[in-house]
């Protein structure tokens, strides 16, 4: 597994790496144990396309990928979920503790725009005790990220 810790200070992100007293396998988890919206939690997503290809999508937690979006801003026509070997595989972190940034090849980053309205949020740390506190901005601008609607609301978070 990479050392998230490592390319943060590598990359300088202005981002920390903050350890939880329980692991946290949900985004609700998460929100709950922080005292935050679970629109807080940015979810990192690995999919593959018809192309074989793989990418990430990184979305509130609130929030649920719109497939055929993301097929369309990515150029492509069809993605679907990486299996959790292919996902590992290809960002070096096991699904659950995927963080939005830091993989060990370079892939491409789709960012939800409904993630901007966010100061910061809370994204997977590479382990389920592990978060990583950022801003939206200092996500794009390490990941040169591409911002698009990606996502359509949850039940939970239509008011």
């Amino acid at each position: 597994m990479p050392d998230l810790s490592e390319f943060l200070t590598r990359e300088q992100v202005a981002a920390q790496l903050l350890t939880l007293a329980t692991p946290m396998t949900t985004a609700a988890a998460a929100a709950r144990e922080l005292g935050i919206p679970v629109g807080g939690i940015f979810k990192s997503l690995v999919f593959t396309t018809d192309t074989d290809e793989v990418l990430v999508v990184v979305l509130p937690g609130d929030r649920r990928v719109d497939f055929k979006a993301v097929a369309r801003v990515a150029g492509c026509r069809k993605v679907a979920f990486a299996s959790p070997a292919r996902a590992l595989e290809a960002t070096g972190y096991p699904p659950g503790g995927t963080p939005p940034l830091g993989y060990p090849q370079p892939l491409r980053v789709f960012v939800d725009e409904a993630l901007l309205q966010y100061a910061q949020g809370y994204g997977g740390g590479g382990r389920p005790e592990l978060l990583l506190r950022l801003t939206p901005q200092e996500l794009l601008r390490v990941t040169k990220g591409t911002v698009g609607a990606l996502s359509i609301p949850t039940e939970t978070s239509i008011p």
